[in-house]
């Protein structure tokens, strides 16, 4: 049993560094197709425009993904009654955060808190 919460709790710790990767990356590339859109407008603003929308829809695709991949990722753990809870995706999305923490109703106590994320 100890063995099995071990390997979770690593598999939970690659996941975090996997989603950071990603992050970071998809930031650094949308950046970068950003300026060479802005490059482009003004000799082909149609390619421009269109290299700047499909960057930006990737990266919001991707964000949702992490969203996601952070949501199911260990547990939120209330500033109240210390409540663990793995919250809705929707409850995640749409929370006030800063890093790993967030600013969501508890389950259990349904107090506004900001929980911080836990593997």
């Amino acid at each position: 049993m100890k063995n099995e919460k071990e390997h979770n709790k690593e598999h939970n710790k690659e996941l975090f560094m996997v989603e950071a990767v990603i992050g970071v990356a998809a930031t650094i590339l949308v950046v970068f197709v950003v300026a060479v859109s802005a490059l482009l407008m003004s000799e082909r603003p149609v390619t421009g425009v269109g290299l700047l929308v499909v960057s930006i829809v990737a990266f919001i695709i991707i964000c949702l993904a992490l969203t996601k991949m952070e949501q199911i990722v260990g547990y939120y753990e209330c500033a109240e009654c210390h409540y663990k809870n793995v919250p809705k995706y929707r409850t995640v999305l749409w929370s006030m955060h800063f890093g790993r923490t967030r600013y969501m109703p508890c389950a259990k106590c349904h107090k506004w808190s900001w929980q911080k994320k836990v593997l």
